[in-house]
């Protein structure tokens, strides 16, 4: 308008402007322009400034423009104000501003107790939350649709009484007649229920809802995957891709990517990522984490290194949660420098950034990295909490590093006020068992304020086999066996210390006692990637027909390896040592051809390696299951 004509902007065309200016650029510039023209005192001007500044959530201009109003303030301004500290997460300023209002005789709306309602639900304050929705009703308000999904939304975390809170709330809603007449409501009844583990009160509002969107399917979805329930979670996305009606968008299948991932099916995980990539639909942050984490779990470092360069190229690298999930990965699967170079990259870091690098450093015995990050953090002014700990009192234990160990356990207890847990303890003992000291490692565990759990026994079983003290070894495994709860773990972790010490009838008991008490030991499961896809391995499996070919070539191998660990190999010149190493790398070469053809679990029964160079593309992993061991152990 100001290019096309000489004409000024009026208390008309002004307030439109305002209405328009949804970036922190244009709208100071409209109140300039008002306060140059004269205009910011005029009611509708000063109304739309103060409005334009609460959306944008700049709180101290709002309230400037607050203060300098010539009219009476009315319960709208006073909401625009404690809308303002709301969306700028200001709880405590946003109840200051409430106070004031009733003080200076104006009446709060339903619209206001909403807002201060919003004001403490997005930092979280959701006891508060509650309080105010019990405050609103008190004072003769009945509230809004929009009140009532604020409060529901604040039930989960509310503790023991969350359900009867969420229930009263959703009769409340009931009699109001919000809950079948909003949509918003049914999503944040669906969410709550879910929420709190209620599948069939959550299934019940969703098939109850006269209409449907994608949040109404998302949160049942999602309410499936928390509950562990992921094979419904799966139905639901299929029934909505068959439905046509509402199209599965990245929040459904991060849901149920997330609720396999979470309950330890990262296989399925993984396959559902791909089959979201095959459609195209572009991942978003928590979709990618979630993938980093289960690729993680799997060492499926190609595929995690894939990822990553996907986040490079959709430009959402330099999200915090990506970040960490790639440090993560990359710790996990042994690419510490990597880890560090993205960790170093990083132009703000919160607590679990630094507690991936410090535990990526101490998972692979690098004690004297761990702690020098651990040192840079205390410079950073980050507070380290019980999880940063157990990293760094990991990593000692790792490298038998005693005294380092226990002047962190006595930092953490007395400078950082943190009371040890269970996992603290297990380190401990873990760190003094490995060093020998188990007779410190017994007496830390009988100080100990909580009933020790089988991981801790289990730490100290361990570091009796290892030094073959069958003495304390005995009085453990009474205790062990003493306690209230058995796990097939360290009965056969008895069992075998027990064999370890030639004592074979001691041995035979425990198996017996075990089998009569109905505890089986799950099978060791192994799993490898190769060309970018994992495969799974369970003990027991029938070999096939190339085992025997399979088993020559590894024979070749370890034929080679005794002869080198004897001292039978003669000095190489380096011309026969490139030619030994070629030979070598032949040998894995075969092995992994040989792989991709035969899914052999006892290939995988004794080899834990990450080939080098021709081979890298293979990564291998053993894994046991059902073993209560200590956090530090090595698998």
């Amino acid at each position: 308008m100001r290019a096309l004509s000489p004409a000024l902007p009026n208390p008309y065309t002004l307030p439109l402007a305002l209405r328009a200016a949804r970036s922190t650029r244009l709208a100071p510039a409209v109140h300039a322009h008002a306060l140059h023209l004269g205009l910011h005192a005029h009611p509708d001007v000063a109304g739309q400034i103060l409005a334009a500044y609460a959306r944008l959530g700049r709180a101290a201009d709002a309230r400037h423009v607050f203060d300098a109003l010539s009219v009476r303030r009315t319960t709208l301004s006073w909401n625009t104000l404690i809308s303002a500290y709301s969306i700028g997460c200001d709880p405590d300023a946003a109840r200051g501003a409430f106070a004031h209002m009733v003080a200076r005789g104006a009446w709060p709306d339903a619209v206001t107790w909403t807002t201060l309602l919003s004001a403490h639900a997005r930092c979280g304050r959701h006891p508060e939350v509650l309080e105010l929705f019990t405050d609103m009703h008190d004072s003769g308000c009945d509230g809004n649709a929009e009140a009532v999904a604020v409060a529901l939304s604040a039930c989960p975390y509310a503790g023991g009484t969350a359900l009867a809170k969420g229930m009263s709330i959703h009769a409340y809603g009931f009699l109001k007649g919000v809950v079948h007449g909003y949509l918003f409501v049914t999503n944040s009844l669906v969410c709550m229920y879910g929420k709190l583990g209620e599948i069939e009160e959550a299934e019940k509002v969703f098939q109850e809802a006269r209409e449907k969107n994608a949040v109404t399917w998302n949160a049942l979805i999602t309410s499936y995957a928390a509950a562990g329930m992921c094979n419904k979670a799966l139905d639901v996305l299929a029934r909505m891709e068959r439905g046509g009606i509402v199209v599965p968008n990245v929040v459904s299948w991060s849901a149920v990517i997330g609720g396999f991932a979470s309950s330890g099916n990262v296989e399925p995980a993984l396959e559902l990522f791909r089959q979201m990539q095959q459609r195209r639909l572009p991942p978003n942050v928590i979709t990618l984490a979630t993938v980093l984490s289960a690729c993680a779990e799997l060492l499926a470092l190609r595929l995690g290194q894939e990822v990553h360069g996907h986040t490079i190229k959709t430009v959402l690298d330099r999200h915090s949660l990506v970040q960490n999930g790639v440090i993560n990965m990359y710790g996990k699967c042994g690419r510490v420098t990597a880890a560090r170079k993205v960790f170093d990259q990083m132009k703000s870091r919160d607590l679990i950034s630094w507690n991936s690098m410090i535990g990526s450093y101490g998972m692979h015995g690098l004690c004297d990295e761990a702690l020098a990050i651990f040192e840079d953090m205390a410079r950073a002014m980050i507070e380290a909490d019980g999880v940063t700990f157990v990293a760094v009192l990991s990593a000692c234990s790792h490298t038998g590093r005693v005294a380092e160990g226990r002047r962190l356990f006595n930092q953490m207890v007395r400078e950082h006020k943190i009371s040890p847990s269970m996992e603290h303890h297990t380190c401990m003992v873990d760190l003094l068992g490995r060093a020998g000291l188990l007779k410190d490692a017994s007496e830390l565990i009988e100080t100990m304020p909580m009933r020790p759990d089988l991981c801790v026994w289990g730490a100290l079983l361990n570091s009796c086999r290892m030094h073959g003290n069958a003495g304390m070894a005995e009085a453990t495994i009474a205790k062990v066996l003493q306690a209230e709860t058995e796990t097939t773990g360290n009965h056969i972790l008895i069992t075998n210390l027990y064999a370890t010490c030639g004592m074979w009838d001691e041995s035979k008991r425990v198996r017996v006692m075990t089998k009569e008490a109905g505890l089986r030991k799950n099978p060791g499961q192994s799993w490898i990637e190769v060309k970018n896809k994992v495969f799974a391995f369970t003990a027991g499996n029938t070999p096939l027909p190339e085992a025997a070919e399979i088993f020559r070539v590894l024979d070749d191998l370890y034929g080679e390896m005794e002869d080198e660990k004897q001292g039978r190999v003669m000095p190489l010149q380096p011309s026969y040592r490139t030619i030994a190493i070629t030979r070598l790398l032949e040998i894995i070469k075969q092995v992994t051809h040989l792989i991709q053809k035969a899914n052999l679990t006892e290939l995988l029964k004794s080899f834990d390696y990450q080939a080098p160079t021709a081979a890298k593309d293979v990564v291998v992993r053993r894994r046991a299951t059902g073993f209560c061991r200590s956090p530090t152990a090595p698998p």
